[in-house]
């Protein structure tokens, strides 16, 4: 038996995943203002720069200018808040799991306070208690910790790197037949080439953004990957009982879960909710499939 399930609703650790929520919250609102600026702007002035040429040096400037300024602007900001909310997740996962904490991967009770307050978010918490309540399948309570843990840090490891692989080949293909279709349109338009290089310079954010975006949802896909082996890996240990230290083994994959958390590109709400009821079913249904594994390796 474990209290997995029952720490986990304990109010300090409902508070840990509300201060995780709300930054996640946060960088998704930023990451859609980064879109905002770095693709909808640029299109919008490539095409009236079509049809009025005296925009066109001011839509190139626009672009370098952008361009220049987005890793300041809004990458770094992002990049802090995933990073600080990955560190309030190990918080509850080491606490919740009784896993030994890694001191540069976690955080501390005061940073939860500070993002609470920051974003007004302590009166959030009963509104909200049923998204993050529950966060582990209730079917592992009748593990002892060792092989319990695993199941939960195996649930963390899900999420279908095929969608991060499909949005990735859609928004590269997208940033690119823009720009294609912009520069053919100049051309069959007979823009000169000092104009197609200032067209060019205005679109500069847009591929940029896309590029980049496909490039990190592939990483991410490949690092979510090469997770899930390990925590196969991690599982045939506890089932074989090939590993003395099962809380070792868990450790290792905690930190490969926190180097995916705090790398991971983001997804967009609407995709996440559109895959939510999904996500959860799975979960639920992995976590039963693994607790009869257990049993019929007599570890119940």
């Amino acid at each position: 038996m474990n209290r997995i399930t029952t720490a986990q609703n304990e109010p300090i650790q409902l508070e840990r995943l509300a201060a995780q929520r709300e930054l996640y919250t946060s960088a998704k609102l930023y990451h859609i203002w980064q879109i905002f600026f770095m693709v909808v702007i640029p299109l919008m002035l490539s095409l009236l720069l079509l049809l009025h040429e005296p925009l066109i040096p001011f839509a190139a400037f626009y672009g370098i200018i952008s361009a220049i300024l987005d890793p300041l602007l809004f990458d770094a900001v992002i990049q802090r808040r995933i990073e600080k909310a990955a560190k309030i997740q190990e918080l509850f996962d080491c606490a919740v799991l009784r896993l030994s904490p890694s001191p540069l991967k976690t955080s501390n009770d005061q940073m939860v306070e500070d993002v609470l307050t920051h974003y007004n978010a302590h009166k959030k918490i009963q509104s909200n208690i049923e998204k993050i309540k529950d966060w582990y399948p209730q079917a592992i309570e009748v593990l002892p910790y060792p092989i319990a843990r695993l199941i939960c840090q195996r649930t963390n490891c899900y999420w279908d790197s095929r969608l991060r692989r499909r949005y990735s080949n859609f928004v590269s293909l997208l940033g690119i037949g823009l720009f294609i279709a912009f520069m053919l349109f100049g051309i069959t338009t007979n823009k000169n080439f000092n104009d197609l290089v200032l067209i060019a310079s205005a679109l500069l954010p847009l591929v940029q953004f896309c590029l980049k975006q496909s490039k990190d949802q592939k990483e991410t896909a490949k690092r979510l990957d090469r997770l899930v082996d390990f925590a196969k890996q991690a599982w045939d240990e506890g089932m074989s009982n090939t590993s003395s230290n099962l809380e070792e083994v868990s450790r290792r994959l905690q930190d490969e879960i926190y180097d995916h958390r705090s790398k991971s590109a983001l997804i967009l709400n609407f995709m996440y909710r559109r895959f939510l009821k999904k996500d959860e079913e799975i979960m639920n249904s992995t976590a039963e499939a693994l607790v009869r594994d257990a049993k019929e390796h007599g570890l119940i």
